[in-house]
């Protein structure tokens, strides 16, 4: 007996992502799964008299997006409260948007903390200059204040937040990162990499309820942009018992996968991984739902490491094979030599080795912060001898790889290791991309932020916006990706990589991404038994020049075939 459809779409371009990259006319949908795609005619012997059927008229359906590393509750936060919305200012207009926000903000008491987000610290005029502590200090007021930099690893504390933080100059320098200090030994205020994060997580910010309202604003903004899965690449309490809650209550509108930090604080030597990686465990089964459904539900199935920190100046701590050439000049004078700051390695060889197999042995997918070619080699050596010791489909990931070496892309493909990108990145203003230049000197430059190469050597490339390091634009993300460059004059196209097909862009953001989630039996294409996570556009992009995709709008976003957005 025939099953029938409970919706069809018609005259339209349904692009599956399937293995066969087929792009069908129709798609039936019934009980929230994909039931049949092909032809229309060969889809009549699902249509009954109760059967809805829509025309398409030309416009595309496709799965929804996957954005397979993102921050949602950083993002959430930012959406409200004291945000300096990714602007290149100099300190005097930094402290007085500061100051008018303090003069406005007059329900909050002394110890009321102001966090300030989105600060561009590689963008402060005069380019160079780094705000501290002396200069959050001038603010007119006694409340704790911070500056949050938009690449989530840099903080900077007035001397009022960092009494609170117990942070003083008997702080010794941690593992993972860095407490900066003035030439005198006294600390600047400024926090990177995981003492940054740290910091940040711990303030007191959100009550079970705001945070519950931040979660929902969260998911509305993302299906709007037509993203109907996420993985939250820092998974804490605050935000998975946030999102439980609006699950438990019927309102969850993504499915949400989450990645599980181990900091080498929770595992200081080999000794120490077992345990840290039972309390890992624990923490995703407590999160963690049954099995998978068609309505959406929490998943923590990957563990998280940050190998290394961030490549921009003044930074230097994202781990490079070879050394980074550092300007002993001025900004305005400057001479760039080769120095012999390599970056940083925030686990060892055998403390990453061993973590990597352990998790991988406990069934949880290792995905690692690797910025540059130096952490990429030491975590493409440890997933090595991780498959020579376990046998489970393991599908470990590499996130952002801002600089890879040319061997390293085979070693991506020959090792099952999955690369997620950020296609945004290779968006350089001529400024910065003059000054990376210099910083890596013209050979490494060509492989700044590559996406083709990648794809070249035949690996799986997963798209992750990492969101709110950038202002969420999933579509424009998309657009640098076929183009190599951002919107503007002074936006150049970047290097000698190559510009990927939308087809390419399109199936990393569907079942590529899937794929690395180790969710792709139930989502990332349109074949017959998966989930209906779909979304339809207002064109069909493939019928429009490459770099329009930019300029592409959901018009309906479904999950699980149900409607979570509909435009305006």
């Amino acid at each position: 007996m025939a099953q029938f459809a409970d919706k069809i779409y018609y005259n339209g371009a349904i692009f599956t992502a399937d293995a066969a990259h087929q792009i069908t006319e129709a798609i039936a949908f019934k009980d929230g799964k994909v039931l049949a795609t092909g032809t229309l005619d060969l889809l009549k012997p699902y249509i009954s008299t109760e059967t809805e059927q829509i025309d398409l008229a030309g416009k595309m359906l496709m799965p929804g997006i996957i954005d397979s590393h993102l921050h949602p509750f950083w993002g959430g936060l930012q959406l409200s409260g004291c945000n300096l919305d990714y602007q290149s200012l100099s300190v005097e207009e930094t402290l007085k948007f500061i100051q008018d926000y303090l003069d406005r903000d007059t329900q909050k008491g002394d110890r009321d903390w102001l966090p300030v987000r989105a600060y561009l610290r590689h963008a402060v005029l005069p380019l160079g200059y780094d705000i501290t502590r002396r200069d959050l200090d001038q603010l007119d007021t006694v409340r704790p204040v911070i500056l949050f930099a938009n690449d989530c690893h840099t903080l900077v504390a007035n001397s009022r937040a960092l009494e609170l933080f117990g942070i003083d100059e008997s702080t010794p320098t941690p593992k993972d990162g860095t407490i900066r200090r003035y030439s005198d030994g006294m600390l600047n205020g400024i926090m990177e990499d995981a003492p940054a994060m740290r910091a940040y997580d711990s303030i007191p910010t959100l009550d079970a309820t705001a945070a519950i309202q931040v979660a929902e604003n969260v998911q509305q903004l993302l299906n709007r942009q037509g993203v109907t899965t996420v993985m939250d690449a820092r998974a804490l309490p605050l935000q998975f018992d946030a999102f439980t809650a609006v699950k438990e209550a019927g309102k969850l509108t993504l499915r949400l996968l989450g990645a599980r930090e181990i900091t080498p604080d929770d595992s200081p030597t080999v000794a120490d991984v077992p345990h840290a990686v039972e309390e890992m465990a624990a923490f995703a089964k407590k999160y963690s739902d049954a099995s998978w459904e068609v309505s959406p539900g929490i998943f923590i199935q990957h563990a998280k490491f940050f190998v290394d920190g961030v490549m921009q100046a003044p930074i230097h701590t994202a781990a490079l094979l070879s050394p980074y050439r550092i300007n002993y000049g001025t900004k305005s004078a400057p001479e760039y030599r080769l120095s012999e700051q390599t970056g940083d390695l925030y686990y060892s060889d055998e403390l990453l080795t061993a973590l990597i197999t352990e998790v991988s042995q406990h069934g949880f997918h290792p995905h690692m912060h690797t910025v540059g070619d130096g952490a990429i080699e030491a975590t493409l050596n440890a997933i090595e001898k991780m498959r020579a010791q376990v046998k489970a489909d393991i599908r470990p990931s590499l996130a952002h790889n801002e600089l890879t070496s040319p061997h390293q892309y085979e070693r991506f493909r020959a090792l099952g290791a999955i690369p997620c990108l950020s296609f945004q990145w290779a968006d350089y203003p001529q400024v910065f991309a003059d000054e990376m230049m210099e910083i890596l000197g013209e050979e490494r430059f060509q492989y700044l932020e590559t996406a083709g190469k990648f794809y070249d050597a035949g690996v799986r490339v997963a798209f992750g916006s990492d969101w709110p390091i950038d202002p969420l634009d999933e579509w424009f993300a998309f657009k640098v990706a076929v183009t190599r460059r951002g919107d503007g004059d002074d936006n150049p196209r970047l290097n000698t990589d190559r510009d990927l097909t939308l087809t390419e862009v399109l199936r990393s953001a569907t079942i590529e991404a899937a794929y690395m989630l180790d969710a792709d039996r139930y989502i990332g294409s349109l074949e017959p038994g998966k989930f209906a996570d779909y979304i339809i556009l207002d064109r069909n992009p493939l019928n429009h020049p490459p770099e329009a995709i930019g300029n592409t709008k959901v018009l309906k976003t479904y999950v699980g075939g149900k409607e979570v957005y509909r435009t305006e």
